[in-house]
């Protein structure tokens, strides 16, 4: 199945639910701790609505972030008028996609959040990404990544159940609920990469569905002997390997959590 659109790259209601239906696993906290063991700017590499972005930004750090959904940027650019002057003056936000981006600053800490490293289907695609942070990172910075450790059972060839309950209910803006269904998910084990039809639904209190829409998710796994390859081939040393965002040892199936120097 190949996806007429990106992920995330029109206006509607995957982009539009998406702060509510993040779960907190304590990736803000985390981020801005390792900011501030490294010092600014910042860079968050696939920032979308600015989620993690905007509380560096309270922070104090000069951060910019880059996102190749003009959608999900506009809703980092309207939470700009929920800040302060002097907290809005710290983040500048750019279309542009991760494999190939230019920057005159060199960062102390550049992240890429959510498994949004995982958008990348391919390892040339991984490959060409991680050669370009690590020319904006300063020596002595640090690059940080998340991508989920691939439980083998889910990754099947083939049409399999999905692995997370196919039903979700998360509160919109518009006071509304989101309810989100993964019909269907699909594995492709030779190019490590999963295939799910979701179902997005707009219902009022009612019950009553106001709005439906389709999305093809598409993500690539990548097990965690191949991540050390690919950032020691991006020039990259491995500061630190974690099975979760409270910096746990590596565990199978749980996440993937890379911190990275140069």
């Amino acid at each position: 199945m190949t996806p007429e659109h990106a992920f995330y790259s029109r206006e509607g209601l995957l982009v539009e639910g998406y702060d509510s239906a993040q779960p907190d696993l304590g990736d803000v906290d985390f981020y801005r701790s390792l900011a501030q063991e490294t010092g600014g700017p910042v860079l968050e590499l696939a920032c979308g609505t600015g989620r993690v972005l905007w509380p560096l930004a309270e922070a104090g750090f000069e951060i910019q972030g880059l996102d190749r959904s003009e959608a999900m940027l506009r809703r980092a650019e309207e939470k700009r008028g929920d800040h302060a002057e002097e907290v809005s003056a710290r983040v500048r936000l750019k279309h542009g996609d991760m494999r190939e981006f230019e920057f005159e600053e060199r960062f102390g800490l550049i992240f890429i959040a959510w498994r949004s490293f995982q958008a990348l289907l391919t390892s040339d695609d991984q490959h060409t990404a991680l050669r370009c942070a690590h020319r904006h990172v300063r020596p002595g910075g640090k690059l940080a990544l998340h991508v989920f450790d691939p439980l083998l059972e889910w990754c099947a060839a083939g049409e399999v159940d999905p692995p997370v309950s196919q039903d979700a209910v998360h509160p919109l803006p518009s006071g509304n609920q989101l309810e989100i269904t993964v019909l269907q998910r699909t594995n492709d084990p030779l190019l490590q990469r999963l295939t799910e039809r979701w179902r997005l639904r707009e219902v009022d209190s009612g019950g009553k569905v106001l709005r439906e829409e389709e999305e093809v998710l598409q993500m690539r796994w990548t097990y965690r002997w191949e991540m050390h390859y690919l950032f020691e081939r991006c020039g990259f040393h491995i500061e630190a390997e974690y099975g979760g965002f409270d910096r746990s040892p590596p565990a199978y199936g749980r996440e993937q959590i890379w911190v990275a120097t140069r």
